[in-house]
């Protein structure tokens, strides 16, 4: 990764997610998927996978591909119903070093999930969970879409407590600036409310 890309996720990493949604429209995952795991904002690189037929196999692939520092983003192929991650799963990510996941589904063993230190969101939780099955429908590494949101391998993913989002660089680069700017000044306007002012002289009308 290169220092052009380790200094964005730095500064994405120091702005709150729905500050990037004050600006922009696109990117922002279906809010049915929600924080389990996790604290604070979390960003980095997608590794994405595709799992169809509810596969075990296909989610433990995308695993071994994973990069150090990267967030794994699982496609069920619209399956709500089996969790593709649970206690195992999740060490070994992080045992690759990932920063956390993201299942457009459900996930399992949730204490575990907890006490692991990855970040996790998804759509609940489930006892039902994903079999061997050695299929050959499911892909690791292609786009997928997740939370209504197409997202590719290498694009930049924020999660927090408020939700997800995912971002091309591009768009990351051209946001940062901005969200930076408007979360400077935000302790300053609340101060100003708090304490009294005319809201007419702060709110935008």
């Amino acid at each position: 990764m290169g220092t052009e890309t380790e200094t964005l996720l730095e500064r994405l990493r120091g702005v709150t997610v729905p500050t990037i949604g004050h600006f922009l429209e696109d990117g922002f995952l279906d809010p049915g998927i929600t924080r389990l795991a996790g604290s604070g904002t979390v960003v980095g690189p997608a590794r994405t996978v595709r799992i169809a037929g509810n596969d075990a196999i296909a989610m433990n692939h995308a695993i071994l591909a994973l990069e150090r520092g990267e967030i794994l983003v699982v496609s069920m192929s619209g399956d709500h119903r089996h969790a593709p991650l649970g206690a195992v799963t999740a060490a070994a990510i992080v045992a690759r070093g990932g920063l956390g996941v993201v299942v457009d589904g459900v996930v399992t063993d949730v204490a575990d999930l907890r006490a692991s230190g990855l970040t996790v969101h998804a759509r609940g939780t489930a006892c039902l969970t994903t079999k061997r099955h050695y299929g050959t429908d499911s892909e690791q590494g292609a786009p997928v879409e997740c939370g209504g949101v197409a997202v590719a391998t290498g694009d930049l993913v924020l999660a927090s407590d408020d939700g997800v989002a995912s971002l091309t660089r591009e768009a990351a680069a051209g946001v940062v600036r901005l969200a930076e700017e408007s979360d400077a000044a935000e302790p300053g306007l609340l101060r100003r409310i708090r304490t009294g002012e005319p809201l007419e002289g702060l709110l935008a009308h």
